[in-house]
């Protein structure tokens, strides 16, 4: 039983969302120049399995998947499919996963189509996904990354919609993760829209053991406790949770973004192996 248990274990991973917010030089002392070494700092202490980011211009993709050690990668500038725009950018350890597919989807009406803006929201808005061979547990995972809009409450909505109609076509009967700013707190509909029927659970809710650091993730360059915990990680209901972290990072004045970095170490269920 005790070998059991540490094999279940030796197959849990860890799981990063972290909105690093654009490069503009209209945020002074936190512009990202001052930003870019605590944050890659950062995630290469870290190490995650699987690490998604928001807010991400092309030229701050391309820094960190150089200066980022040991992972491959996918993103696609919102505006176009390609390097126009923030990207939701998706790095995995090629240590644990091999890429299998991967892709990028709109927040719309006609999720296919580059650059389209859904349901009143102010900006466009994507989900980028790739599908993973986990060497570890000879299983694939669909991962999935996204941003949601921060204006229109109904384009939120909507886009839960969108995300699960994907989802369940692109994951079918494998265990998936999702990670993401989805500009909504956890009693929003958007949120709710997004575990009801039970396919996906959000990790901070299950954590097998309380969830650590701030309550909040929005932090607006303040140091100041906020009630805004609007950045996630889902699950496939039926996966584990062994812990959830909310990081807090300010160096000499200077904060690693307006959003703290989120952190949930993951665990499969049993069913996701040996098929």
């Amino acid at each position: 039983l005790v070998v059991s248990c540490r094999t279940e274990e030796s197959s849990d991973f860890d799981v990063i969302t972290f909105n690093i917010r654009l490069d503009t030089p209209r945020d002074s002392i936190n512009a990202w120049p001052n930003r870019a070494p605590l944050v890659t700092g950062f995630i290469n202490d870290q190490v995650p399995d699987l690490l998604g980011m928001q807010e991400v211009l092309w030229h701050q993709y391309q820094y960190l998947d150089s200066a980022l050690t040991g992972y491959g990668s996918v993103a696609a500038g919102r505006d176009d499919g390609m390097q126009m725009g923030e990207a939701c950018a998706v790095f995995y350890r090629l240590g644990r996963f091999s890429p299998v597919t991967s892709g990028t989807f709109w927040l719309s009406a006609t999720p296919d189509v580059p650059g389209s803006v859904g349901w009143g929201a102010a900006l466009t808005r994507t989900a980028t996904w790739v599908r993973l061979y986990d060497k570890t547990v000879k299983d694939t995972l669909l991962y999935m990354n996204t941003h949601f809009d921060h204006i229109s409450d109904s384009a939120r909505v909507m886009s839960s919609g969108v995300l699960l109609e994907k989802l369940k076509e692109l994951a079918g009967n494998n265990s998936f993760v999702i990670t993401g700013d989805f500009n909504a707190t956890p009693e929003s509909l958007a949120i709710t829209r997004m575990t009801e029927g039970g396919y996906a659970v959000d990790s901070y809710t299950i954590s097998e053991t309380p969830p650590a650091g701030e309550t909040y993730t929005f932090n607006g360059w303040k140091d100041t406790t906020g009630d805004n915990r609007i950045d996630y990680i889902f699950i496939r209901n039926g996966m584990k949770v062994r812990s959830h972290e909310t990081f807090r990072i300010i160096e000499n004045g200077v904060f690693i973004s307006d959003h703290w970095p989120v952190k949930a170490r993951v665990g499969y269920y049993h069913t996701a192996r040996g098929r």
